[in-house]
């Protein structure tokens, strides 16, 4: 079976987290100053070229508005070239958190996300769950699920689990 790698995008890709993005500055500032999560282009691109090659994919929810801003901001930080992951490749779900359906199209088999209850949709359906820079309350709300995953804190440690 062919490997496939999905990858969540708010603060997996994009640090809401560490920028400290509120309501109010999604509405009115500059979605588009908020910066990447550290390494993340860099171990995009290496998971890319050293093993999925093209069967990547980046996942979201979102309204509307926010979608034209994601899409900005992808576009803003050349976030296609850098990883080399399409633009095709991306996609928006209407779905909650649950992202399984999207999961289910590309046949993923490695997910990582910031939220464990997201993976928690995934479990037994995805084979290799990561769990990235999460934030401690949820995790203790679905900590039933901790054994089914790999937190890591850092992209750097998601590259030694994920052998490229």
């Amino acid at each position: 079976m062919r490997e496939c790698l999905g990858v969540d995008l708010g603060n997996v890709i994009i640090d809401h987290v560490g920028f400290g993005t509120t309501p109010e500055f999604f509405r009115a500032g500059d979605y588009d100053v908020i910066p990447p999560v550290p390494g993340v282009f860099e171990a995009l691109r290496q998971l890319h070229e050293k093993r999925f090659g093209g069967n990547m994919f980046v996942v979201y929810n979102a309204t509307d508005i926010a979608d034209q801003k994601i899409i900005s901001w992808l576009e803003a930080h050349d976030f296609f070239n850098k990883t080399g992951i399409s633009r095709h490749q991306v996609r928006r779900t209407l779905n909650g958190r649950n992202k399984w359906s999207v999961c289910e199209f590309y046949k993923a088999t490695h997910f990582v996300d910031d939220r464990l209850e997201v993976l928690s949709y995934l479990v037994g359906k995805v084979e290799n769950l990561y769990l990235l820079r999460p934030q401690a309350q949820e995790v203790e709300q679905y900590r039933d699920f901790l054994p089914h995953v790999t937190q890591k804190e850092t992209w750097r440690e998601i590259l030694q689990v994920i052998t490229v």
